[in-house]
């Protein structure tokens, strides 16, 4: 019943009840009409016995048991009623069906049932077939006396039941015909009516399923009784509204995988069971496995013990964990994974390597300024305490050490200046300053600067930049990059060697070029050399006489002014040397 259709199982129960209420009160009518007709031929038939009771008494005395038989067979002809006379023991007297020959052949009747009930009650009636008629008949019977018979006899009549079953056969037949076309009509008009009714269940069947795929477009209008019409217009309204709530959680979603996705912060979702549920893209770029993170675990991605056991403590239930995860050298990560309640953890990376990096940094400038101050410092004190000890033999070793004490107060003065330079460059106040300047007149200016010392090593300088060069940039600013640049060169080269200065134009931007024929930087130094007192060969540095600022004050001058600045050491071509680079805005005339 489960399976089968709406229409089918309203039409199923419809016929059932249409059957139950046609049968039963047919039913009853059948029986109350057979019951009527049956009590009707009883009661005419008694009034039939009475009627041949009273002639029997006319034509008495019979001589003998054949004159009653001839008697009975005489009357019935007439009446067209069976007449049959039985004796107080249940002896056939006379039979007006049978012959007077086969008479005394017959049965005893004394357990017939109307014979019995005549016998208790004097009068009694059955209705059953007769074999020796071969039909359906009515007896009545009742007790008479009669003379010569010294006892009451009973007297039967049987009258045919054939009448009163053909006009039941024929009730029973109009009966049924007038039911069968009420059933046939009823049930067309139930299919037709059903499946009008059945159209709208099953409109509604259909669009609760085109919204149950995400059709919410479609509208469903119905016209079939202020029930379905508010029914419809309830679907129309909840498929707006979960329209609505699908496209705010849609747009969520979206929103939501697009600022998790852009996220610089990585995030990983694990499973009840330890395995990745779901990732951004920065940890797919840190692990290198886009597209097939899912459904490993946090070692295979990581190839580290120490995220894998965090991972399996929170789901194992603490509450939160983090640590600090280095991946290789200088790549660091917090590391922080919480629990969520549906089972699993939460785990958020952050990048800390440019942290990391500066604390390196910190801790590593804190050192050098240390050691850079502490050099001078070191012989200014112990040449002040010498010249403070008493006479000299030789005058011209005082004027020795006062040049020392000079030399080196000189160098921390240059160390102080270039820090307050590298301070003013990184709070980029200078910014305010940039308009358009001539480079090649800026290089020029620091040129000058650095000609005596060029001079002093016999390096050459070849200047192959065009006149004028616009940039946008701060001109003192520029001029202390070129300054800087070439003075490191000529530093940090050989006697008689060459300096090579160029630039190139690409798109909006004009790139300088600052080449030596020095020793070179080796790679491992190249990414740390624009630090701030970092040095590559500290002892040599010390010995060329420079701060340790230089290139620090380059780079944030460079960034500063909108550009960029990097090495290349050695030289495309070349296996000494090093090209200093670094970019600056053409200038819009």
């Amino acid at each position: 019943m489960q399976s089968m259709r709406f229409g089918t199982r309203l039409l199923a129960s419809f016929w059932l009840v249409l059957i139950v209420a046609i049968c039963i009160p047919g039913v009853y009518i059948y029986y109350s009409l057979k019951n009527d007709f049956i009590e009707t031929s009883r009661t005419k038939a008694f009034e039939n016995l009475d009627f041949i009771e009273w002639i029997a008494m006319q034509y008495q005395p019979f001589s003998s048991d054949k004159d009653l038989d001839d008697w009975c067979g005489q009357f019935a002809e007439r009446l067209g009623y069976r007449i049959t006379v039985i004796d107080p023991g249940g002896r056939v007297t006379a039979d007006s069906d049978v012959a007077w020959e086969d008479v005394a052949e017959m049965e005893n009747h004394t357990y017939r049932e109307e014979i019995s009930a005549a016998f208790r009650t004097r009068q009694g009636a059955s209705i059953r077939y007769s074999d020796t008629l071969d039909r359906h008949l009515i007896y009545a019977a009742r007790q008479f006396s009669m003379d010569n018979y010294p006892s009451p006899m009973i007297i039967r009549i049987a009258m045919p039941f054939s009448d009163v079953e053909s006009r039941l056969s024929e009730y029973a037949r109009l009966f049924w015909i007038i039911n069968a076309v009420i059933f046939f009509v009823t049930l067309g008009l139930s299919v037709y009516f059903t499946r009008r009714f059945e159209s709208p269940v099953y409109q509604i069947i259909d669009r609760i399923q085109k919204i149950g795929t995400g059709d919410y477009s479609h509208r469903y209008i119905a016209d079939d009784g202020w029930e379905f019409s508010q029914l419809s217009g309830n679907i129309n309204e909840m498929a707006d509204r979960i329209s609505q709530q699908v496209e705010i959680i849609t747009r969520q979603k979206y929103e939501l995988a697009v600022i998790i996705d852009n996220m610089r912060e990585g995030i990983l979702l694990l499973d009840r069971d330890g395995r990745i549920k779901a990732v951004n893209h920065a940890v797919e770029d840190l692990a290198g496995c886009r597209n097939s993170c899912i459904g490993k675990k946090p070692v295979e991605l990581f190839l580290n013990n120490e995220i894998q056991a965090a991972s399996d403590s929170v789901i194992a239930g603490t509450p939160e964990y983090s640590f600090t995860l280095e991946l290789e050298k200088d790549l660091f990560y917090e590391v922080y994974l919480t629990g969520i309640p549906e089972g699993g953890a939460l785990s958020v990376f952050y990048n800390v390597s440019e942290r990391k990096r500066l604390e390196r940094i910190r801790r590593d400038f804190v050192a050098n300024v240390s050691h850079e101050l502490k050099t001078p410092l070191t012989s200014i004190k112990g040449y002040v305490e010498t010249l403070l000890s008493g006479p000299f033999e030789f005058e011209g070793d005082a004027k020795s050490f006062l040049q020392t004490i000079d030399k080196n107060a000189n160098h921390m003065s240059a160390i102080v200046d270039d820090l307050l330079q590298l301070t003013r460059l990184q709070d980029k106040a200078f910014a305010r300053n940039m308009r358009t300047v001539d480079a090649t007149a800026c290089f020029h200016a620091a040129l000058e600067r650095a000609m005596p010392m060029a001079q002093g090593k016999n390096i050459t300088i070849e200047n192959h930049l065009e006149a004028p060069l616009w940039v946008k940039a701060d001109e003192a600013a520029l001029i202390r990059v070129f300054g800087n640049l070439v003075d490191n060169a000529i530093r940090y080269s050989t006697d008689g060697k060459r300096l090579r200065i160029s630039s190139m134009t690409a798109e909006d931007k004009i790139i300088f070029a600052v080449e030596d024929e020095g020793p070179g930087i080796d790679r491992h130094h190249q990414h740390r050399i624009f630090e701030r007192f970092y040095r590559v060969e500290k002892e040599r540095s010390r010995f060329t006489g420079g701060t340790g600022l230089g290139l620090a004050i380059c780079k944030n001058a460079v960034t500063g002014m909108g550009g960029e600045i990097w090495v290349q050491s050695p030289p495309e071509g070349k296996s000494s040397g090093s090209v200093f680079f670094f970019s600056l805005s053409k200038a819009e005339l």
